[in-house]
């Protein structure tokens, strides 16, 4: 039986909205909450697909939670079909995997902001039906340049590299896609630290962004996922089809 896999490294940050997508679609998955010292029990042939989300830490932390776990090894598990997407500390340790350095950015980008969706990121068809300049939820500082072999998809004023793939079922996003208002409402109350090391970010201007954009996010959110699954299907099918694997 292969699953979906999801590796979660806090507790304030969750599946959000993709838990919704992935019930609705009828996808059999399982979240590994590693900060309770969880660990993955299952055979990786039999993981069709892997969720990284994202984490108040940085891959410099390796010690941490990476040894035990292979997650830096995850996207060369790509050449034999397997899928993943990485969110923002996800897609920072995708793009260290594959041996681009993550840096500390210019600045902190915390609440809504514009990212721009490079003419690859137009014609994929999990991003592509954003416009050309969507508003998404933000929060890290941390960023890294276009990994080797990947297509960049979107970018940023502050950050050239807002959202790759590699290969066609490897995705890296540095923004939140899964957010939802009562998750933005927690981390305001819980990440003190990153908002008094950026007194440019206002919370109250947060929250009312929030009602702004959350239900279009909410949409990005569902249209992204749900193709997500149907291409991951695919190529599993491809491959039972050939002969490469049984369910």
């Amino acid at each position: 039986m292969e699953e979906v896999l999801v590796f979660q490294h806090d507790p304030f940050e969750d599946l959000g909205f993709f838990a919704e997508v992935l019930e609705k679609q009828g996808s059999d998955y399982r979240v590994v909450r590693l900060f309770h010292g969880e660990m993955p029990a299952e055979e990786w042939e039999h993981v069709s697909a892997l969720i990284v989300l994202g984490g108040p830490m940085n891959v410099d932390e390796e010690e941490n939670f990476l040894s035990p776990l292979g997650e830096k090894n995850y996207p060369r598990r790509d050449r034999r079909g397997s899928a993943g997407i990485g969110h923002l500390f996800g897609a920072q340790l995708i793009a260290s995997a594959l041996g681009t350095a993550v840096f500390h950015g210019p600045v902190k980008e915390i609440g809504w902001s514009p990212i721009s969706i490079t003419p690859h990121g137009q014609v994929d068809s999990l991003l592509g039906y954003l416009p050309e300049s969507a508003t998404v939820f933000q929060w890290h500082s941390d960023g890294f340049e276009l990994p080797a072999g990947a297509i960049r998809l979107a970018s940023s004023a502050h950050y050239s590299t807002q959202a790759f793939r590699l290969g066609k079922t490897i995705y890296g996003l540095q923004f939140h896609l899964e957010v939802t208002p009562r998750m933005i409402e927690r981390w305001l109350d819980e990440r003190s630290k990153d908002l008094a090391l950026a007194p440019y970010v206002l919370p109250d201007k947060i929250r009312a962004d929030t009602q702004s954009y959350a239900p279009t996010l909410k949409y990005y959110a569902e249209r992204f996922l749900s193709e997500f699954v149907r291409r991951m299907s695919r190529s599993r099918n491809r491959k039972v089809d050939g002969g490469q694997a049984t369910e």
